[in-house]
């Protein structure tokens, strides 16, 4: 009974009840997105309104991460509490250790989710700017009893907030409690969850940092010759003087993304008495001397692309 409890081992029992009692109250809010926005989107389908705005638009792949939580209630919490209540014993965090010990295998979903994201709450913004039919049909959801005075943003939002929130759940858990072995059973879970965490996090910087890369890439239309000496040699160097900055980099495994760590207009010396004036971008493996183009933010490479590892940097003299 809790009067035969220690204090830490009461707060040890607030802070399961807490992971718990959160992940039923985050379960009943993914069912809003289910039951009312998603059910009443497809209803307008049926009737051809809203055709544009299809759920997963707006709500990615919240189908599979709904299916991931039901598993892990069905699997990990409710057996926990059944044996409280058949039992009369406390919460014991040991029952946890299944659930949580395979955690990226349960929540893989959300590494999509969380990809497109911003996406989602992008397209959600215009179509309320933009969209009268759809602006109309948010404010209907949005005051709706059922949505519990959640705005779209914030359902967008839940999924993310979730996933984050538990290593701290397990960390209040962690503190308060006191069994070495136990204490250990935790710290592995809450490891594995961060362990997750951090992938996620690392799959979305490199998918951030692949989409600007491309962007630069594609800004950079072509190379010109130094020296044209005649149609046939530049038809014959031409296939060579092709630069793909979306190709992997020598000497590095293909997880090694190249970035633009600097985008700078310089003016050089052409001539003895003339300069030009140059975009240098400087990138993980390589230095690219581009010229703009008129009327547009297109730039041509105008000199020889050079090999950061071959670059040596001596100081000059003459500044100028």
């Amino acid at each position: 009974s809790l009067q035969m409890m220690s204090k830490k081992e009461r707060h040890q029992q607030e802070a399961l009840w807490e992971l718990i009692h959160t992940e039923l109250s985050y379960m009943k809010r993914l069912r809003v997105i289910t039951d009312l926005v998603i059910a009443g989107l497809l209803n307008l389908h049926l009737s051809g309104h809203l055709l544009e705005v299809r759920p997963e638009l707006l709500f990615s792949n919240i189908p599979d991460i709904i299916r991931s939580h039901r598993a892990f209630w069905q699997e990990v919490m409710s057996p926990m509490l059944q044996e409280v209540r058949l039992t009369g014993k406390p919460f014991d965090p040991m029952w946890l250790q299944h659930g949580f010990l395979t955690f990226s295998e349960r929540f893989h979903p959300y590494l999509k989710y969380c990809l497109e994201e911003e996406n989602m709450t992008e397209f959600a913004r215009s179509q309320i700017e933009s969209n009268p039919r759809f602006h109309m049909f948010m404010s209907w959801v949005e005051s709706h009893r059922l949505a519990v005075r959640m705005r779209l943003g914030d359902m967008q939002a839940k999924p993310h907030q979730r996933i984050t929130k538990y290593p701290l759940l397990l960390q209040a858990i962690l503190k308060r409690t006191e069994h070495a072995h136990t204490r250990l059973a935790v710290q592995r879970m809450l490891d594995s969850v961060s362990s997750f965490l951090d992938s996620v996090n690392c799959y979305l910087q490199s998918m951030d940092e692949q989409s600007s890369l491309y962007e630069t890439a594609s800004r950079i239309e072509g190379y010109d010759l130094l020296e044209r000496i005649s149609e046939d040699v530049e038809r014959q160097v031409r296939e060579f003087c092709q630069i793909d900055l979306t190709r992997p980099m020598k000497g590095v495994g293909p997880t090694h993304i190249r970035k633009l760590l600097l985008e700078e207009t310089l003016k050089i010396k052409e001539k003895k008495d003339s300069k030009v004036e140059v975009v240098a971008l400087l990138f993980s493996d390589v230095l690219l001397l581009t010229k703009r183009q008129r009327k547009s933010n297109r730039l041509r490479v105008t000199r020889p692309p050079l090999a950061i590892e071959h670059a040596h940097c001596r100081p000059l003299r003459d500044t100028s």
